[in-house]
């Protein structure tokens, strides 16, 4: 009657519960009303609410909004029940050990080894297996499935590859490779 099984215009169907939050209001958290540290090795935060209380977090997390291409802006400050508190427009506007530790934070969460050399690259069956040296000297053996949409270009020249397990890892400039390396590679660029 309505079409495609879409909910009737303004409807929101018949299996939607509990209310719908339509505030679209983003809280800003910055060094004027948030202080990060470490407590007990996990990250917290103190902020100071509109009404001038402070409220603790004992853990926070910090989840990327872009992970490809802002690493250091638009960072998302969760608790503990992951609900957003509010947004890190941009980490440098904190300074010091707090920045340190918000910087320390991410790269942590979002370790991504840099790739400097690929000594070996084979497909079969749809996976492809590869064997590279990290920017830290570690040889690394890696597998991709459906290589073409596991490597994601972010930018003219660089690329975030998708391994089966979920890991990332990084190629901060194509161009920059050795020749053997981009020779291995430039099929699935």
């Amino acid at each position: 009657m309505f079409g495609h099984g879409r909910p009737p215009m303004g409807g929101r169907g018949p299996h939607a519960r509990g209310p719908v939050d339509t505030s679209t209001e983003v809280k800003r958290i910055d060094k004027t009303n948030a202080v990060f540290c470490m407590k007990n090795g996990f990250l917290s935060m103190t902020k100071k609410e509109e009404n001038g209380e402070e409220k603790v977090y004992d853990r926070v997390f910090l989840h990327r909004a872009f992970p490809f291409e802002l690493l250091w802006e638009y960072v998302s400050v969760l608790d503990s029940d992951q609900i957003e508190i509010g947004i890190i427009y941009k980490i440098d506007e904190f300074e010091g050990e707090e920045k340190e530790i918000l910087v320390t934070e991410l790269k942590r969460k979002y370790y991504e080894p840099v790739i400097k050399t690929i000594t070996s690259l084979k497909e079969r069956y749809g996976f492809s297996y590869w064997e590279v040296v990290c920017e830290d000297g570690r040889n690394v053996k890696f597998t991709m499935q459906d290589t073409f949409r596991n490597i994601i270009r972010v930018g003219d020249d660089r690329a975030i590859l998708l391994d089966v397990d979920g890991n990332r890892f990084v190629i901060e400039s194509i161009m920059g490779l050795d020749k053997k390396s981009h020779k291995k590679i430039e099929l699935y660029m």
